[in-house]
């Protein structure tokens, strides 16, 4: 397995120079369009010790069959040289929108740098020095993508493995074997996040509906929320315990809205309640006595009263009928509340005046 591995995300190209690309917020490059030649230099790479061996620099470029691609990779113990009887820092000359291309390639090959041509997976094994110096050269019209770019130090315990007559560095067998080695590194990267993906609080959004399914849970395709889908997956166990509850309904409630609902069912009311006042009541209930009304704070948009009603039609009681009833906010006094004479509470209201509106005596303007 590799040493250390230093991902190149959007802090460090940020950090750098990308003439002819767009960087986005996931630090993924994009080409610009109506550019023939795009380049990427990176900031010095820091192993922190001098003479480090170098490993496996990887990255995912998506393009046109038109484009051709150079890495150029360089590892020196030096961070500065003199240039005109100064030092100058070789990061901040790389990275510098006022020095032209051309030097800066002529640099690159003047400090023996490897070069690989249309390649995204490169080993660096003939590469030791402190500091890691990056060049990537775009040239051809069209799109390309640049993405997930890695670099990881010497460390390859794959070959440690053969008897040491067979670990010469450099050698047909030891490159050879490498392209096994890399295999063998992705592979295990991926064993080892599993309990990643395995965890609800950490899997990615997309893997969340297959968890759902798992469990029993119908989640639609694409249609929830991931801040409602992984709340709801992680208690999918519990909700079909409580399946066709009162309790349920209140807690699917809850996690689509973030607010607790009132639940109403009819034929509990009708115990507590007088004939006159169950007559108001049937008003909401349509006089099912199996019905089920949720009063909600707020008027919903369309998008959440969808997946509320998906979600709650798979948990409610059988040969219940749901009813969404939105409150509006007015105002309420307390039993120690007294009004004066002439006093009155006016709900508060929008309106619109044109040539023709008249005001009653209750509305004013402010």
């Amino acid at each position: 397995m590799a040493g250390n591995v230093y991902s190149i995300r959007k802090n460090r190209i940020e950090r750098g120079f990308h003439p002819g690309f767009k960087l986005d917020s996931d630090g993924v490059l994009h080409s610009e369009p109506q550019t023939g030649v795009r380049y990427l230099y990176l900031r010095a790479i820091d192993s922190a010790a001098p003479g480090s061996g170098w490993g496996r620099l990887s990255f995912q470029m998506e393009s046109e069959e038109s484009i051709v691609w150079y890495v150029y990779a360089a590892a020196l113990d030096e961070d500065s040289f003199y240039r005109e009887g100064k030092p100058v820092r070789i990061e901040d000359f790389l990275c510098s929108s006022e020095e032209g291309h051309a030097i800066k390639k002529d640099f690159m090959w003047n400090v023996n740098a490897s070069r690989f041509v249309n390649r995204s997976d490169m080993l660096l094994y003939g590469l030791q020095g402190r500091y890691l110096y990056l060049m990537v050269e775009v040239i051809g019209e069209g799109v390309c993508r640049l993405s997930n770019m890695k670099v990881d130090r010497t460390g390859d315990n794959f070959m440690n493995t053969f008897p040491e007559i067979y670990r010469e560095p450099g050698s047909f067998f030891h490159r050879y074997m490498s392209v096994f080695s890399s295999v063998y590194e992705d592979f295990q990267k991926d064993i080892d996040a599993l309990p990643e993906l395995l965890d609800l609080d950490t899997c990615p959004d997309k893997l969340l509906p297959v968890y759902g399914r798992w469990l029993g849970l119908d989640v639609g395709q694409d249609f929830l929320d991931p801040q409602i889908l992984r709340p709801l997956v992680k208690e999918a166990y519990r909700l079909n315990r409580l399946k066709g509850t009162k309790e349920v309904l209140e807690r699917l409630t809850e996690i689509v809205l973030g607010e607790k609902a009132l639940v109403l069912e009819r034929n509990v009311m009708a115990d507590y309640i007088g004939r006159e006042q169950m007559e108001e009541f049937d008003r909401f209930y349509e006089n099912g006595i199996y019905d089920v009304t949720i009063l909600v704070s707020k008027p919903l948009p369309e998008t959440k009263r969808s997946q509320l009603l998906f979600l709650l039609n798979q948990y409610r009681p059988v040969r219940s009928r749901l009813h969404l009833i939105y409150l509006k906010q007015t105002s309420t006094l307390d039993s120690y509340s007294y009004l004066d004479m002439n006093a009155r509470v006016p709900d508060e209201q929008a309106a619109a005046l044109d040539e023709q509106q008249e005001l009653s005596g209750v509305i004013r303007l402010q």
